[in-house]
């Protein structure tokens, strides 16, 4: 087993790092899929990530070898490949119907429903001070949407597809945090998230309109490039947060991004005061937004405090 080097305030910056790309990605998704598809921006994602992590896997001659691989190591590299896809495809697609503060908040289900799955698939322990977490969560998400009952419960709305849509991107992406963990015992992580991406740009290839791109404006070519660099940097900024911090305690962090999208919004309106692409939080929303990463993080944290016996 991997031990932490000690390094907590450099493992706390680089999870700070992570939460915060992961926290602003969404305010540059929406601005994005006004002009582009999500296919063709989700196939960009993957295709520079592809590349980035292709020169540092072939730099360090690390680039996974295929020949050895059964058959159902192949199915569940493939079915992880999917997972992410429908994932990264979904929560850029709900970017159509709901703003990004909605979907940072949701997307947080994503904790929850890997917990539960590691429980189902992995006979993962769910202690008591878990289950509290999952019912902040849960509270959380219903008071979030306090002065839009009507609207969420109204039969057919923006909000209620993009809300539905979200709940698949989170489902998928457990989907393939499950799969990487079996896989874990075939290739290492970084290993595991080029085949996925390969398999993503694959899968998405006849189904873009790479022209697409010569249609955006100055400040959305800023964004979209913003977002490629997101899917590398991000994900980079948390392999090496595990490197010196304890993955319980960097999982936690992340659970801060929906503090940085809605923070970044509030910034954005203060510079812009017209911008109409915000939920306008009342002030029990954004405390339902805290009791969420709230309940994110006792969830978290709880594996710390098992392996030290204090639960």
């Amino acid at each position: 087993m991997h031990t932490p080097t000690g390094k907590n305030l450099l493992g706390f910056m680089l999870s700070l790092n992570a939460a915060a790309l992961w926290g602003l990605l969404p305010i540059a998704i929406k601005e994005i899929v006004i002009t582009m598809d999500p296919f063709t921006l989700v196939w960009y994602r993957f295709l520079l990530a592809l590349f980035v992590l292709f020169v540092y896997l072939f730099y360090q001659r690390r680039l996974p070898v295929f020949g050895s691989l059964s058959r159902k190591s192949i199915l569940l590299l493939i079915t992880a490949g999917v997972g992410l896809c429908i994932n990264y495809l979904l929560f850029a697609l709900s970017l159509n119907y709901v703003n990004a503060e909605t979907a940072e908040a949701l997307i947080q289900l994503t904790t929850l429903f890997l917990f539960l799955g590691g429980v189902i698939v992995y006979r993962e322990p769910f202690f008591l001070v878990q289950k509290f977490g999952a019912l902040l969560i849960v509270i959380g998400m219903v008071l979030f949407f306090n002065d839009r009952f009507v609207e969420l419960l109204g039969g057919e709305s923006d909000l209620l597809l993009g809300v539905v849509i979200l709940i698949m991107a989170s489902l998928a992406w457990v989907i393939y945090a499950l799969l990487q963990k079996y896989l874990l015992t075939t290739f290492d992580s970084v290993q595991i998230l080029f085949i996925v991406y390969l398999v993503s740009t694959l899968l998405l290839l006849p189904l873009i309109g790479a022209s697409s791109l010569f249609t955006l404006t100055p400040l959305q070519l800023g964004l979209l490039l913003f977002c490629c660099l997101n899917t590398v940097l991000a994900y980079g900024s948390f392999a090496e947060a595990l490197v010196h911090w304890h993955a319980s305690k960097v999982s936690a962090v992340l659970a801060l991004a929906p503090i940085f999208t809605i923070v970044g919004l509030k910034l954005v309106v203060w510079l812009i005061p017209g911008y109409e692409y915000t939920d306008h939080l009342n002030f029990l929303s954004v405390i339902a937004a805290l009791i969420l990463v709230l309940g994110s993080v006792t969830v978290a944290l709880v594996p710390l405090y098992v392996n030290r016996g204090d639960v």
